[in-house]
């Protein structure tokens, strides 16, 4: 065959290969990122409270935000739960060079807002090994890779932004309940309420890496922010990603309002009724680095344009 027609169809071939890759995978470095977080945070095992996988989940999340600048500290607090006391902590990051020594310190710092997710998994009778991948391992991965473009792009943004790793959101029954669940956002919760001035908004994330990512946000979201949502989605058009249950939804934001920080939850749509919530299948299977693209470009559009509101 004449080696100019090889060429020919081995042009024609990569083009094909190269638009077939950029319809089935429109992945970047930062949605690659964020998956590689959430694997290495998987490979912890279980995140279940006062768990080895939570604690080395933490200690991997505290690494990693150290190397662009972030000081971590944890928040703890024993509670009474359906199976006895237990000890939950959050994990709280603040964009400080000068490393903070006590948790007061932290506290008092000025913040604009706060970014945050919950890292434990849930305890599941029947299945040990429960990894919750997307709830909520992708969503504290994404938060990691958010913190660093902060960092190195709007350093004097991030520094108005605190960012916490709930504990003990998932409850030790089946459902979240007023006196099971969301352990680690009450007690955090009431330290807004002695802020001064207190936080303007917060961000929530949860299941924000499905492959089919489907993004519906409680009906009682704060419209401020969710007009901001809506706004990112269009920019980076992913519009067709992100909608507004008919419900309210019970997770980490409930408390963060109730003392009076507006905050919406961005999590994955009709979540309760899939074939994988709570299941085997939350694994890393469920996640996609296209998907951690979408969240990511959303998210941080939302946090560059309150942190920067006036």
């Amino acid at each position: 065959m004449n080696t100019r027609i090889v060429f020919i169809i081995l042009g024609i071939s990569g083009i094909g290969f190269g638009l077939w890759y950029w319809l089935t995978d429109r992945s970047d470095a930062h949605g690659i990122s964020a998956y590689t977080h959430t694997r290495a945070i998987l490979e912890f095992g279980p995140r279940t409270v006062e768990s080895d996988g939570l604690k080395k989940s933490q200690q991997y999340i505290a690494e990693q935000l150290s190397l662009q600048g972030w000081s971590t500290m944890t928040q703890q607090k024993q509670r009474d739960t359906p199976e006895g006391k237990h000890t939950f902590t959050n994990l709280i990051a603040r964009y400080q060079p000068d490393k903070l020594t006590t948790l007061d310190d932290l506290l008092k710092l000025p913040t604009k807002g706060i970014l945050c997710a919950h890292l434990d998994s849930k305890k599941i009778p029947g299945i040990p090994d429960f990894l919750g991948a997307d709830d909520a391992a992708s969503a504290c991965a994404l938060i990691i890779e958010l913190a660093t473009t902060l960092s190195k792009e709007n350093p004097e943004l991030a520094k108005g932004l605190e960012i916490v790793f709930f504990d003990g959101e998932e409850a030790f029954g089946e459902n979240i309940t007023p006196e099971d669940g969301l352990y680690g956002s009450r007690f955090y919760a009431h330290t807004l309420y002695q802020r001064k001035p207190k936080p303007e908004f917060g961000i929530l994330l949860d299941m924000v890496g499905h492959k089919d990512l489907k993004i519906a946000v409680p009906s009682d979201s704060p419209s401020k922010l969710y007009e901001s949502m809506l706004r990112a989605a269009k920019e980076h058009g992913y519009e067709k990603h992100y909608n507004k249950a008919e419900h309210p939804i019970i997770d980490d934001h409930v408390y963060m309002n109730k003392a009076g920080v507006p905050t919406i939850d961005i999590i994955g749509k009709d979540f309760a009724h899939s074939h994988w919530w709570h299941q085997e299948g939350d694994n890393i299977d469920l996640i996609s680095a296209s998907s951690l693209t979408i969240s990511y470009h959303v998210v941080l559009t939302m946090l560059r344009e309150q942190l920067a509101a006036k």
